[in-house]
């Protein structure tokens, strides 16, 4: 089961559609993951970032994503904001 993989409340963990890793390192984890609200049925996407602790893994940032608008406004964003990176490309 792909929740179980996940350290996200019992509420989520069995509607998890679809999850990637982003990055595992230096203990924290950041991963994207496409979730069915289990009161609405409506898919949203989620990113989490957790951070390893004594107690096992911990929440320490999570974001919601709802709609294709909030999406596709955040994806723009990003790409113009890209720009002002100074890193090469890949």
């Amino acid at each position: 089961m792909l929740g179980q993989n996940f350290p996200i409340s019992d509420y989520y963990r069995e509607n998890i559609i679809d999850a990637v890793t982003i990055s595992r390192s230096g203990g924290w984890w950041t991963a994207v993951l496409a979730i069915k609200d289990p009161k609405t049925n409506a898919p949203l996407i989620s990113l989490y970032r957790w951070q390893q602790t004594e107690q096992g893994w911990k929440m320490r940032n999570r974001f919601h994503l709802r709609n294709k608008e909030q999406i596709l406004n955040i994806l723009k964003v990003v790409q113009d904001f890209s720009t002002k990176l100074d890193l090469p490309d890949k």
